[in-house]
């Protein structure tokens, strides 16, 4: 039988449809008519055209599609014997063609992120710029809290003078703060009913009985200065030298005590 006829009749049997009940000395004849074709140069009668996107069989099969008809091949696209590698520069198109999907992410989802973080960086900037530039309400200033800082704190327990004992003193009886005792004396700080003044209110610290009460308005300029007694004498502010004699002993930042020597 001539090589060729029975190359491409080996081909059919063991490339096509049968080539499940082709003997391994088929299979074995094949590759010496193969490699005999090839070393003769001589090329293989085709009987037909291959078809439009038949496989080369000596290329890695796609995972789809129908498999090629080896009949209609050409000597061209035979197999390799076992052993025989690719010719050198020979892509893997399979390969090469299909995206590996987790090499990085979608550029249309970095673009979505890109733009949400740049939107957050700017509206906290924004934020800033906002907090640092809004207008500052300034405090209107207490006037009794720059002249008398010590009616600033809430009035205590300690702080209550009787309004019935202050009725008819003109003090305002919300007013009065313990400053210290000095010389058996109990000593408030307060001011008059209409808050334009100062005033001082003392008790005796023993049997706890009003001693004296007194107010310098508004308008007087200068330290108020109120006698106690032959011993002591109390200043709201801060007297010339002249103006009263004794040890002074600061009592809060409004008030000086003056105990004769």
């Amino acid at each position: 039988m001539d090589d060729d006829v029975e190359l491409h009749r080996l081909r059919e049997r063991v490339y096509g449809a049968e080539g499940a009940t082709a003997t391994p000395d088929m299979i074995e004849r094949l590759a010496e008519l193969e490699e005999r074709a090839r070393r003769s140069a001589v090329p293989v009668t085709v009987a037909a055209p291959a078809p439009v996107g038949a496989l080369d069989p000596t290329r890695p099969s796609s995972p789809v599609g129908p498999r090629a008809d080896p009949s209609t091949a050409s000597d061209a696209y035979a197999l390799s014997e076992p052993g025989t590698s690719e010719p050198d520069g020979d892509v893997d198109r399979t390969r090469a063609t299909i995206p590996d999907a987790t090499a990085s992410p979608p550029r249309r989802l970095l673009r979505i992120i890109a733009t949400v973080v740049g939107a957050l960086v700017v509206l906290g900037i924004g934020i800033a710029i906002g907090a640092s530039t809004a207008p500052t309400v300034a405090a209107t200033p207490d006037p009794a809290a720059a002249a008398l800082p010590e009616l600033t704190f809430p009035q205590t327990v300690e702080d209550v003078i009787s309004a019935e004992i202050l009725r008819d003193s003109g003090i305002d009886a919300g007013s009065t703060r313990y400053i210290a005792t000095v010389s058996d004396f109990r000593i408030y700080l307060a001011q008059p009913d209409d808050g334009d003044g100062r005033c001082i209110v003392t008790f005796t610290s023993t049997d706890n009985r009003p001693w004296s009460a007194g107010c310098a308005s508004g308008a007087q300029e200068g330290a108020a200065i109120f006698g106690v007694d032959e011993s002591l004498t109390v200043a709201i502010g801060d007297p010339d030298g002249s103006d009263v004699t004794g040890i002074p002993i600061r009592l809060s930042p409004s008030v000086t005590a003056y105990v004769a020597q």
